[in-house]
């Protein structure tokens, strides 16, 4: 489990956020299998926190069957709820451990925006979920961005395969998703000649 260097209580973690962080903590550290609910969703995810600080929450995720689901970042302040051990947790947690898993991915960034850059460096293609339907997301690669906006150029459905560019406010990323099954196919379709 990775922690940033240093770690400082900022004012807004003091009161009723105070508790999270630490049980988050306590929980990565027993790579327990959690499942989080955020305010920008109505739905969870669940999976086994990779990093943890003040501000960004990466986890490897992982569906009902215990099939990997890639590895996402979000921000620490999005999380409204957060549930373990019931029987649900326990089943996918022995589903994932009869399966070979991916390797967490290691990231230097502490921040939401920088981990959204140091994922784009590394990988070809991310997920960029929006808060305008977090359902709905677009498979693209980052080629520009600063606090206001970000240009991506996308990867299209089966359906139609063709790339497009588009500007998206940053502010209305609230996830980002690399190496998920679906994500690689679109990909590949994308590359090949078929």
């Amino acid at each position: 489990m990775c922690y940033p260097a240093q770690m400082r209580w900022p004012s807004y973690l003091y009161g009723e956020k105070m508790m999270l962080l630490p049980e988050l903590r306590k929980l990565a550290d027993s790579n327990e299998l959690i499942s989080i609910k955020r305010d920008c969703h109505d739905e969870e995810l669940t999976g086994l926190i990779s990093y943890l600080s003040d501000s960004l929450v990466t986890m490897q995720l992982f569906a009902n069957e215990g099939e990997y689901e890639g590895f996402a970042a979000f921000e620490f302040s999005q999380i409204e709820e957060v549930f373990w051990g019931d029987r649900e947790h326990k089943a996918i947690r022995h589903l994932i451990d009869s399966k070979q898993a991916s390797k967490p991915i290691e990231l230097e960034s502490t921040d939401f925006a920088s981990a959204m850059a140091e994922l784009n460096q590394q990988h070809s293609s991310l997920c960029l979920h929006s808060s305008n339907d977090e359902d709905s997301y677009d498979i693209a690669h980052i080629e520009a961005f600063d606090e206001n906006w970000c240009k991506i150029l996308t990867f299209s459905t089966m359906k139609t395969l063709s790339r497009a560019h588009k500007m998206i406010k940053t502010e209305l990323i609230t996830r980002v998703v690399v190496d998920s099954p679906y994500q690689h196919s679109i990909v590949e379709l994308h590359s090949s000649d078929y």
